[in-house]
C-alpha cells in the first residue's frame, strides 16, 4: 500500500513543471475542482426543465406585464427585481428557452464558485489549506436543488456570489480602513438584496468579523474599540440595512399564518437532520415532495448520527489543536438560526416541520461554512486576534495532509452520490418536463390548433396557481402558435400526456331528440328552441352542439347568461361553446338564410377523447 502511495505521488509530480510555484499549484488545484463542480453541476442542470414560479415568470413577460411595478412586485414575500431580469434574460432565447437557464445557471455558479475561491486567497493567502473549505463549498449538496428549479437558483447562486465579495471587501476595510472598501461592501449587500432578502443578513456577518477577529479586550471594550474604529462603515452599513427594512416593511404582504409552528419538530428536521447530513455528504436519502420532483431530505437514524460523529470530531480535533477556533461557529450558529427563525414564521407555518427537510434553505449556508472552515483552521490577514496553533495541544496525534485529502475525497464521493439521487427525479419521471416538452411538440406539429382553454393536470400546475395553470397562460410564451377561443368547431384540447386531442364533452344533461326526420332539429331564420332533458346547474359548462350544415355561415346561440352569434362550417360538424348561468332550453338561429341541422345538445365537462 505504502509503495503504490509513493508510486502515486511520484506520478503526479511528474505531471507538474519543476519551476511551478506553491501558490501556482494551488491556483492550478482550485481551478480543477471548480471545472470539476461545473461538470458535475452542468450534467444535473440540464437534464432538469422549468417547474411551478418558473412558469408564473415566463408567462407574465410572453403576456406583456413586465413594466417596472412587475419587477419592483414581491413575489411569495421576496424582493427580486434583478432576479425577474434574469428570467427575461431567459425569455430572449425563444420560449421555454431551458438551455438559456442552463448557460445562465453555469455561468452564475462560476461566479459564485470563482468568488469563493478569490476570497479565500486574499483572505489567508494562496496556500494549500484554502483547498479544503474550497472543496467543501464546491461539493456542498446544500445548493444542488437551486440548480434543478430556476426559480431558487435565480435567489440563490448570486447571493453565493454577494456574500464572498462582500466579506472580501469588508476585510479588506477591516485591515485598511479604507472607506471606499466599506462602500463596496455596502454596494455588493445591496446588489444581495435585489435578488434575496437573506442578504440583510450580510451586515451581521460584517459585525461580527469585526467584532471577533479585529478587537482586543473584554467585550465592552472590545466592541467600543471596534464602533470606533470603524464608525464611519457601521452608518453606511446601517443606513442601507434601515432603508431596506422600512421599504420591505411598506411594501412586503403581511399575510397571517395559516397554522401553528411546530418549532421543535422543524429544528430537529433543518438543524439536525438536514444540516447534519449535508455537512458530510450523507443525505444518501430522498423522499419526494408532492410526487415529486422536488425532494425532502429522508435520512436514517444512523446516518443522521455517523453524520454528527464525524462533525463533532472535526471540530474537537480542530479545537485540541488550534486556539480560537470556536469563535468562528459564533458567526456560524447565528445565521443557522436566522435562517430557521425566517422558515419558522414562513414556510414551516403553512407546510410543516418538513418544510426543515428541504435542503435548498440551507443554500446560502455552504457559502457562509466556507468561511466558517478557514476561519477556524488558518489564520486570517491582518487579524488582531485569529486561528492560530496551540503551544501546546490537547492531542498529541497530528493529521497527515494525505489524511486530509483523504477526508476530503470521502467527502466529495459522498456529496456526489448525494447530488445524483436527488438529481434523478428531475431527470426521469418528471411530470412537468415531460408533459411540457410533449405538449410544445404537440402544439407546434398540429399547426396552430384551436385548444380548450383548461386547466393543465394538478401534478404539472397545482390549481392554487390559478389562472396560471390554463392552457392559455401555461403555454403563453409559444405566443400565437395556438389560440384558446371560447367558441369553436371541433375543439381541441391537451390530454394528460400533453398530447393535442379532440376535445369532447361529458354529458351532465343532454337535449331532447329532435322532430325532423333525417334532421332533428332543423335550425333556419325563425328562432328554434330547443329542450334539455332537465335544468342544468348555475355553474360555467361547456356545451357542444353537433350540427350538419349546407354552407358556411353563422348562427345565434342562446342558453342561461350566455348569447353569441358563433360561425359555422358547411358540413358535419361539432361546435363547442362555453356557458354560464343555468338554463333548461336553447335558443337557436340561423343568421344569413342558411339551413342547419342540430342531432343534439350536450352540456357538461370537457375532456379529452379516449
Amino acid at each position: 500500500m505504502n509503495t503504490l502511495a509513493a508510486d502515486t505521488t511520484r506520478a503526479v509530480r511528474g505531471w507538474v513543471p519543476a519551476d511551478m510555484t506553491r501558490a501556482q499549484m494551488v491556483t492550478a488545484a482550485a481551478l480543477s475542482l471548480i471545472a470539476a463542480q461545473l461538470a458535475l453541476r452542468a450534467w444535473v442542470t440540464q437534464g432538469s426543465w422549468f417547474f411551478e414560479d418558473d412558469f408564473q415568470f415566463l408567462s407574465d413577460i410572453a403576456l406583456g406585464r413586465d413594466d417596472l411595478d412587475w419587477y419592483l412586485r414581491p413575489h411569495n414575500v421576496h424582493f427580486m427585481p434583478l432576479s425577474f431580469v434574469l428570467v427575461k434574460i431567459v425569455t430572449l432565447g425563444g420560449p421555454f428557452a431551458w438551455w438559456l437557464a442552463v448557460v445562465e445557471t453555469l455561468l452564475l455558479q462560476l461566479a459564485a464558485s470563482v468568488s469563493c475561491w478569490w476570497m479565500l486567497r486574499k483572505l489567508f493567502g494562496d496556500r494549500p489549506a484554502i483547498l479544503a473549505p474550497l472543496t467543501v463549498y464546491l461539493f456542498s449538496i446544500f445548493s444542488v436543488p437551486t440548480l434543478t428549479w430556476y426559480a431558487a437558483m435565480i435567489n440563490q447562486l448570486p447571493l453565493h456570489t454577494c456574500i464572498f465579495l462582500g466579506v472580501l471587501a469588508h476585510v479588506t476595510y477591516l485591515r485598511t480602513r479604507h472607506y471606499r472598501w466599506a462602500l463596496v461592501a455596502a454596494l455588493v449587500t445591496a446588489v444581495g438584496l435585489l435578488f434575496y432578502v437573506k442578504a440583510i443578513a450580510l451586515l451581521m456577518v460584517f459585525g461580527l468579523l469585526a467584532l471577533l477577529y479585529f478587537g482586543r479586550g473584554p467585550f465592552v471594550r472590545r466592541f467600543l474599540g471596534v464602533v470606533r474604529r470603524y464608525l464611519w462603515g457601521w452608518l453606511t452599513y446601517a443606513a442601507l440595512g434601515a432603508a431596506y427594512l422600512v421599504m420591505y416593511w411598506i411594501h412586503m404582504p403581511r399575510e397571517p399564518a395559516e397554522g401553528g409552528t411546530d418549532y421543535l419538530g422543524l429544528a430537529r428536521s433543518m438543524l439536525f437532520d438536514t444540516l447534519g447530513t449535508g455537512l458530510t455528504g450523507l443525505s444518501w436519502s430522498w423522499d419526494l415532495l408532492n410526487g415529486g420532483p422536488r425532494s425532502v431530505t429522508d435520512p436514517s437514524t444512523f446516518l443522521v448520527a455517523v453524520s454528527w460523529v464525524v462533525v463533532t470530531a472535526v471540530w474537537f480535533y480542530l479545537y485540541a489543536t488550534r486556539v480560537r477556533v470556536l469563535r468562528s461557529l459564533v458567526l456560524l450558529v447565528p445565521y443557522l438560526l436566522l435562517g430557521y427563525g425566517i422558515i419558522a414564521v414562513g414556510r414551516s407555518s403553512s407546510f410543516g416541520a418538513v418544510s426543515g427537510n428541504e435542503a435548498r434553505y440551507l443554500s446560502d449556508t455552504s457559502a457562509i461554512l466556507a468561511l466558517v472552515l478557514a476561519l477556524a483552521t488558518m489564520h486570517l490577514k491582518g487579524a488582531w486576534e485569529s486561528s492560530a496553533r496551540r503551544p501546546e495541544p490537547l492531542l498529541t496525534v497530528r493529521l497527515s495532509h494525505r489524511s486530509i485529502v483523504a477526508g476530503l475525497v470521502v467527502y466529495v464521493a459522498a456529496s456526489t452520490f448525494s447530488t445524483v439521487m436527488y438529481a434523478r427525479p428531475w431527470h426521469d419521471g418528471n411530470v412537468t418536463k415531460d408533459y411540457g416538452l410533449r405538449a410544445i411538440e404537440s402544439i407546434e406539429d398540429a399547426e396552430r390548433p384551436e385548444l380548450a382553454d383548461v386547466p393543465v393536470p394538478d401534478d404539472v400546475m397545482w390549481n392554487a396557481n390559478a389562472p396560471y395553470n390554463l392552457t392559455s397562460v401555461f403555454f403563453a410564451p409559444l405566443g400565437d402558435r395556438f389560440t384558446t377561443p371560447a367558441v369553436s368547431n371541433d375543439l381541441q384540447v391537451l390530454d394528460d400526456d400533453g398530447d393535442v386531442t379532440q376535445a369532447v364533452v361529458v354529458p351532465g344533461m343532454t337535449s331532447v331528440p329532435g322532430t325532423v326526420a333525417g334532421c332533428g332539429h332543423l335550425v333556419q331564420e325563425l328562432p328554434e328552441t330547443v329542450a334539455l332533458q332537465a335544468e342544468t346547474f348555475d355553474f360555467p359548462f361547456w356545451m357542444t352542439i353537433g350540427y350538419l350544415a349546407g354552407s358556411d355561415g353563422e348562427m345565434a346561440v342562446s342558453a342561461g347568461d350566455v348569447s353569441e352569434t358563433v360561425p359555422v362550417r358547411a358540413g358535419l360538424h361539432t361546435l363547442f361553446l362555453r356557458t354560464e348561468g343555468a338554463f333548461d332550453t336553447v335558443r337557436l338561429r340561423a343568421t344569413d338564410g342558411a339551413t342547419i341541422c342540430v342531432d343534439q345538445i350536450t352540456v357538461g365537462t370537457l375532456e379529452a377523447t379516449g
